[in-house]
């Protein structure tokens, strides 16, 4: 040992050795580190450990992952897509990133999956178009060994790896809360309605519902579906407040709806009642528009970025990651005290407020 220190060049080696050692280590220690995931979502309370060995022959640190879209069908979605393609873009343990759109048809999403499902996928995350008609396509590729995500809209199995759901619930409780404020608990209230047969649409609806179907006075006279479009929700209020000369309240499953509805009541010179939005910036700045009117409303949040939390959950859990099966977001709707903060003039109607995209990004997608 002795005879080594006085020995300048195995000296020099020594520390050498040493140092790319700790080289290694330290970046090592980097490679494993922990993903963490958005800080708006957490364990549910009734979420269990994943069982991470099931995958544990799949580590490699290089994985296919595919995320199965339901449709791109509104700037919600969207964005959705393009918050998960950067997620994507930001782990270095996606070797391919498959992306496929259902165009809202069960059948085809179905064949989006089988087809990932044969180009070798470590992990699928899917926002379902049925909550059941995906079931038997999920359980095969659960068995198989390939982790399984589901994120926004819900899948009526336990047959998957894990979940990360909004409170749909809440979202339509918060709003049917503020409709029975606002109206003082009496009057005529028509519902604008996303998707028919998606979970996020009867969750949304149904907690609504029970809020309003509490106060006797108050009553859902009518619904239309519209797709969460502006477009759609434009033909559906027209038609709606033509049927109905008395209406005191809109509940609406989203922003873009309303804001279509409030420009809607604005040019067939009807008073601006309450009604629900969203945290949308096209809403947002309607709503700022419309407050020396009297208007008020509230906007609930469905994050856009969850898909592409999910994306980062399917990687933790293939790189052997401690998570759990189920995470909930359950943020609090925005009132009229948050939207001088919250609405960007810089950005069009299209954005959706609480995004994770970089600024750049943000510019370049949304940028007046």
């Amino acid at each position: 040992m002795r005879h080594d220190n006085r020995n300048p060049r195995l000296k020099m080696l020594t520390r050498f050795h040493s140092a790319l050692a700790a080289l290694l280590l330290s970046t090592s220690t980097l490679a494993a580190q922990d993903i963490t995931l958005h800080s708006d979502i957490g364990p549910a309370e009734d979420a269990e450990v994943v069982d991470v060995s099931k995958y544990e022959s799949k580590r490699d640190g290089s994985y296919i992952v595919g995320f199965s879209n339901v449709a791109v069908i509104n700037s919600w979605t969207a964005q959705l897509v393009e918050e998960a393609n950067y997620r994507a873009s930001t782990l270095p343990q996606i070797e391919r990133y498959i992306v496929t759109d259902a165009n809202n048809d069960p059948s085809k999403q179905v064949s989006d999956v089988e087809d990932m499902l044969a180009q070798g996928a470590d992990a699928i995350v899917i926002n379902p178009a049925n909550p059941v008609a995906l079931v038997p396509v999920l359980e095969r590729a659960y068995e198989d060994g390939v982790v399984v995500i589901v994120v926004t809209a819900d899948a009526n199995t336990d047959k998957v790896t894990a979940k990360i759901m909004a409170d749909q619930v809440k979202f339509g409780t918060d709003g049917g809360e503020f409709l029975v404020d606002a109206m003082g608990g009496e009057g005529n209230v028509i519902a604008l309605r996303g998707i028919a047969g998606l979970s996020v649409d009867d969750d949304r609806f149904n907690g609504a519902a029970d809020v309003i179907g509490e106060n006797p006075d108050m009553e859902i006279i009518a619904e239309e579906y519209a797709s969460w479009s502006y477009d759609q929700a434009r033909q559906a209020c027209e038609s709606l407040a033509l049927a109905h000369p008395q209406i005191d309240g809109v509940w609406s499953s989203g922003g873009a709806m309303t804001q279509a509805c409030v420009e809607v009541f604005n040019e067939f010179g009807r008073d601006l009642v309450p009604m629900t939005g969203e945290a949308n910036n096209g809403f947002f700045r309607t709503w700022k528009e419309n407050q020396d009117a009297g208007f008020d409303s509230i906007a609930p949040q469905n994050p856009t970025w969850a898909v592409g939390e999910g994306i980062a959950l399917a990687v933790a859990i293939l790189e052997g990651q401690e998570v759990y099966d189920y995470y909930a977001v359950t943020a609090d709707p925005y009132t009229a005290a948050d939207l001088d903060e919250l609405y960007r003039p810089d950005l069009n109607d299209s954005y959706w407020v609480g995004s994770t995209l970089p600024e750049e990004k943000l510019q370049e997608l949304f940028g007046n």
